[in-house]
């Protein structure tokens, strides 16, 4: 009787915890923000076709293996791409808007909305025939308790992966 009633107790416990643990979750922000650079030895009109169209950056960025479809057109507004992989889960990726040669804005949605993201390149004419590329991203994990745990992460954490991102573009564009 001891036994069940220490286990009762035990249980109650690990109860509450589970449950304060939950409520400091809600109540976390569950924005986010990520911002990376780099300066690459190219102007602005040949970075562009690689950030401009949904095709160019599978080239660049982490795309799922599988299940990936191409959107819309080949680039500019409406240029993307969906997938529906077991590692990434399904979502779509879409070009907003376009500036040409100069800004590209997206949108990423995740599990159908769960997680959304917003970012945008800037390609900014740099030193002499160069560009810097300016990447930042805006995401909100909604109402998700145990994400709201990672959005404090997510600069850093995000961050990194832009910043690789950015590198292996500097490459692709320098024909590496």
């Amino acid at each position: 009787m001891k036994l069940l009633r220490i286990g009762a107790w035990i249980m109650g416990a690990l109860a509450v915890v589970s449950l304060g643990f939950l409520a400091v979750g809600f109540l976390l922000p569950s924005q986010w923000e990520a911002r990376a650079e780099l300066a690459l030895d190219a102007p602005p009109e040949a970075i562009y076709p690689w950030v401009a169209g949904g095709e160019g950056w599978t080239r660049w960025t982490p795309v799922p293996e599988e299940g990936v479809e191409f959107l819309g057109p080949a680039s500019g507004s409406g240029s993307g791409y969906r997938w529906d992989d077991p590692g990434y889960g399904k979502g779509e990726f879409r070009i907003t808007a376009t500036a040409p040669p100069s800004k590209v804005a997206y949108e990423v949605e995740v599990e159908g909305g769960s997680i959304r993201i917003q970012g945008r390149l800037d390609l900014v004419p740099h030193g002499d025939g160069g560009t810097l590329v300016r990447w930042e991203e805006f995401g909100d994990f909604g109402w998700n308790p145990l994400l709201g745990y990672m959005a404090g992460r997510m600069e850093a954490l995000q961050g990194e992966q832009l910043r690789s991102s950015l590198e292996t573009l500097r490459l692709r564009v320098a024909g590496e």
